[in-house]
């Protein structure tokens, strides 16, 4: 089967070998490309020479013993089983091989033969010829000893009078110092040259015939073998095995897949070469398809003309097919057969010459990369403009494997900041905890001054984003300090990033202190932006404070107007994303939910397009907080769990509580308490309690201790988020109506009269405009009056809701107003309005509960007593839990209870929360009944320190 389509070269060899029968010798010499067939078809025709009754003398020539002296001749009088006389010159031929293997391996230096001794060598094949045809038979020639080479030429000068038929096959173009051998041969009469070219199609179908099963020799496969191995029988043998191997599990036609007998062909057919084409396969391999051949041409700091000759060989040989590789599977093939350590050298020459070719940076990293390390300056100025480039085109795992190499290889101290400060930057985009440890190194650089003003000013929002608040501001102040930076100056950037991070924290971190919000430094021309400043003239940032500031001042309107500006002008990238997100909540919080959603959409699109997993997973939340909103609640949990899947939970900082808020609330609304309970698990750094986000989180949690049967926690967290929203002047309902939110557990505790005063407040703050925080305080309102007081109110708020998209809240209204028809006798309005209730409740993926609880947008659930516990003597509290509760007693707020035990104010609630639990109350009244404190001799109530504390006891 490998000499299919060979037919031709075979009958002039056996023409050739009758002439030699008849006493006429000659030459055959067949040139080919490496593993062209040369092989095969020399043993064949040794085999049909044997056959004949002619002596079959066969040598095959090798690089490695290209400078043994008859190395060669040595193979082929062995092969001639000499006897007597003719044995000993063979044994003086074979010591004199041996003495000089000796003498190469402890000198390099060879001992001559002389031209006496040639005449000798040659007489005993000569003698052999006598007695009957003889078939000398060398392969790859061109690997051939001096010596021996001498002796073949010695031997065709007298072939015409001999029955002699040398047979050799060479490598075509291959460059060795046996020119005058081919020179020599070439110029005697009974000298014939077979050239061997590719298999085509016909031969390669006869191969896949020889080799395969009924049904294999199709027209595809036959198509893909000759297209992959270029007609090169090795190659194709190579394809055909491995399409066995891969078809002999499969029942179906399975398509042509290199496998691991292609790459073994290659490496043969690659080692088999000469070595400036091995060269050259290599470094073409490296430099890739783009690679001019000047380019190739000083890598390999050959001549074009040698460059040209080792391209025709591989275009030859079926490895290439117009100067490039016919399949991927060859490349890799090349490169893996390339020790690492020169693989590595000639991956950093290709960088250099590329870089000054003028090749583009991100090109001439790929082979940075590869070489892993390269001193020299160019080298780390390319690495880096490599990552700038490669980051703004998207390409985030390229830009951190360039600054990886260029941190390695950096020895200056200050440029080493600065790529530390890149490595973080680009890191962000995929998951921040994986770039945290750069932190402090770039924090006390901050603080020392050695660090850039853009660099700084990203290191801060990277810092608040962790909760490092303190850090943070000792880092501002620094900058502010040394001259570095001034409010309006210091460059936007990381997660927080603004021009002027204290004016960004009034909105981003309402909980920090005025005085840490309060610009540093300004100068006249960057203290204020004037509202109507041409839009180019504002940063995004400064667009959305300004927007920020007109949802605090309830613009309406406005705040859509200015919303969708930003929406529309501003492109997505880690310096805006942060004021898109403002625009989007900003939407939110103006029940504009249908706009929300479709610039979400885009945007995640976008992000995910972009392969930016950071971005994706702000987007996802924001876009599961909208979902809540409009009442797809399977949706909005699905997003919110998307997010956390994005950038695990420890990536995400103080922005945690986002996407947790999210999915408490709609787990607890679908009737999933232990899933909200899981996610309440989640740890949430202190710091997420003094953002906006902090509120909502503290929101669902409540909602989840009602739905739990726990009102007073519930409580508590509704008060807090009241608390907080009034000391920080950021009183929005529309954000966390926290007023009915606190109603809703009053009505649950049954005291109306309280629950009624919260809903006519929140009533009244909101105003007579049709928002959704409107409708939610006329239900929660409409909930503390009779059947009769309470259809006009649900009236309105369903005409609201209906209107802005909010079907939670409008399913629940819908059934309040149904039942409040059904206890005025309207029993078919009642059923129509029960009928549209229950659709609108399948619609959000819940049932309509019995008692409807306003929009919580998280309890969703029929609110019920606190279970009753079973009452104990004696229970065990914590140290931390008799603290707390006792400074409960003695009428402490959260707040106070917190800032005297040097505590945050989420661990207060969680204290008191499991004394509840244990202690089996209701509210902070009966905790008294409950701790039998200690009183000093002068009668005052304990605990006055945490040891008085450690001395109460429980009843």
């Amino acid at each position: 089967m490998d000499l299919v389509e060979r037919g031709e070269e075979f009958s002039i060899m056996q023409n050739m070998l009758g002439s030699c029968e008849a006493g006429h010798g000659g030459v055959v010499l067949v040139s080919g490309a490496v593993a062209s067939g040369k092989t095969a078809l020399l043993r064949a025709f040794g085999e049909r020479a044997t056959a004949a009754g002619a002596l079959y003398l066969q040598a095959t020539a090798s690089e490695a013993e290209s400078d043994l002296p008859l190395g060669v001749m040595g193979q082929l009088l062995l092969g001639a089983d000499p006897v007597g006389a003719e044995a000993r010159r063979a044994a003086r031929l074979v010591d004199l091989m041996a003495e000089s293997a000796q003498l190469r391996r402890a000198q390099g230096v060879f001992p001559a033969v002389t031209m006496s001794e040639i005449p000798e060598l040659c007489a005993i094949v000569l003698e052999k010829a006598r007695e009957r045809p003889v078939l000398l038979s060398i392969d790859d020639v061109h690997h051939a000893d001096s010596h021996s080479l001498e002796c073949l030429l010695y031997l065709a000068r007298r072939l015409d009078v001999s029955r002699i038929l040398v047979v050799l096959s060479e490598n075509s173009g291959f460059l060795a110092g046996n020119t005058r051998l081919r020179v020599d041969l070439m110029r005697l009469p009974g000298c014939r040259n077979i050239r061997l070219g590719p298999l085509q199609r016909q031969g390669v179908a006869e191969m896949i015939s020889g080799f395969g099963a009924p049904g294999w020799r199709t027209r595809k496969l036959v198509s893909d073998v000759h297209r992959i191995g270029g007609g090169s029988p090795l190659l194709t043998r190579a394809l055909i095995e491995d399409h066995r191997a891969t078809a002999a599990g499969s029942t179906s036609s399975a398509d042509l897949v290199p496998g691991e007998a292609f790459v073994q062909a290659v490496a043969t057919g690659l080692y088999r070469s000469d070595p400036a084409t091995r060269r050259t396969t290599w470094a073409l391999a490296v430099a890739g398809p783009e690679v001019t051949l000047a380019e190739l041409g000083e890598v390999l700091g050959s001549s074009r003309e040698s460059l040209h000759r080792s391209l025709r060989a591989l275009n030859e040989s079926g490895l290439l097919d117009a100067g490039w590789f016919r399949h991927e599977a060859g490349r890799v093939a090349v490169l893996g057969s390339m020790e690492p350590a020169d693989r590595s050298r000639l991956e950093a020459r290709v960088a250099r010459v590329l870089h000054e070719h003028g090749a583009a940076a991100t090109v001439v990293v790929q082979h940075l990369i590869a070489a892993e390390t390269v001193d020299a300056p160019w080298a780390l100025r390319t690495l880096i403009e490599a990552a700038e480039r490669a980051l703004a085109d998207d390409e985030v795992e390229l830009a951190l494997t360039c600054l990886r190499v260029a941190r390695d290889t950096c020895t200056d101290p200050r440029q080493s900041l600065e790529i530390r400060a890149a490595l973080t930057r680009a890191g962000w985009r995929v998951n921040p905890s994986t770039v945290a440890q750069h932190l402090p190194e770039l924090g006390a650089a901050a603080l020392e001054g050695r660090l850039g003003t853009r660099d700084t000013g990203e290191l801060v929002g990277h810092l608040l984003w962790f909760g490092q608040v303190e850090r943070a501001l000792d880092v501002l102040g620094a900058a502010e300090r040394n001259g570095a930076v001034a409010c309006g100056k210091l460059g936007s950037g990381g997660p927080q990033g603004h021009d002027c991070p204290r004016r960004w924290m009034t909105y981003a971190y309402p909980g920090f202190p005025a005085s840490a919000r309060a610009c540093q430094g300004a100068t006249p021309e960057h203290a204020q932006v004037p509202e109507h400043a041409p839009s180019l003239a504002r940063s995004p940032h400064q667009r959305a404070a300004s927007l920020m500031r007109a949802v605090l001042d309830g613009a309406g309107d406005d705040v859509v107007v200015r919303a969708e500006q930003i929406l529309q002008s501003t492109r997505l990238d880690d310096r805006t994303l942060t004021a898109l997100l403002v625009a989007l909540h900003s939407l939110v919080l103006a029940d504009r939910l249908d706009t929300a959603a479709f610039w979400c959409e885009t945007l995640l699109a976008e992000a995910t397009e972009r392969r930016a997993p950071m971005w994706q997973a702000l987007l996802a939340s924001a876009k599961a907080r909208i979902e809540l909103r409009s009442g797809a609640l399977v949706a909005a949990d699905a997003s919110a769990r998307s997010a956390l899947d994005l950038v695990p939970a420890e990536g995400w900082g103080v922005a945690v509580v986002s996407p947790v808020a999210t999915a408490v609330f709609a787990r607890t609304a679908l009737g999933g308490l232990d899933e909200a309970a899981a996610q309440l698990s989640v740890p949430v750094p202190d710091a997420a309690f003094q953002t906006p986000d902090g509120l909502l989180y503290l929101r669902a949690r409540g909602h989840y201790y009602l739905a739990a049967g726990r009102p007073y926690a519930a409580l508590d967290d509704f008060l807090t988020c009241g608390d907080l929203m009034t000391r920080w002047e950021f009183d929005l309902p529309a954000l966390v109506p926290w007023r009915t939110d606190a109603a809703q557990a009053h009505l649950g505790l049954g005291d109306t009269s309280r629950a009624r005063a919260l809903a006519e407040e929140q009533l009244a703050l909101v105003g007579p405009g049709a928002t959704a925080a409107r409708a939610v305080s006329l239900r929660a309102l409409a909930r503390t009056l009779g059947a009769g007081g309470r259809c006009a109110l649900l009236g309105e708020a369903i005409e609201i809701l209906r209107e802005r998209g909010h079907r939670l809240e409008l399913a629940y209204a819908t059934d309040e107003l149904a039942r409040a028809q059904r206890e005025l006798g309207k029993v078919g309005q009642a059923r129509t309005l029960a009928r549209k209730a229950q659709q609108l409740a399948a619609e959000c993926g819940i049932q309509v509960p019995r008692v409807a609880p306003a929009e919580g947008a998280g309890t969703l659930a029929a609110e019920r007593p606190w279970p009753p516990g079973t009452r104990r003597n004696t229970v065990e509290l914590s140290n931390a839990e008799l603290r707390v509760a006792t400074l409960a007693v003695r009428g402490h707020t959260n707040r106070q209870i917190a800032d005297k035990l040097c505590i945050t104010v989420s661990t207060v609630e969680q204290h008191l929360t499991r004394a509840y639990r244990k202690l089996d109350v209701q509210r902070r009244a009966d905790l008294a009944g409950k701790l039998s404190p200690l009183t000093d001799p002068g009668g005052r109530e304990g605990p006055a320190s945490h040891d008085d504390c450690d001395r109460l006891h429980v009843v």
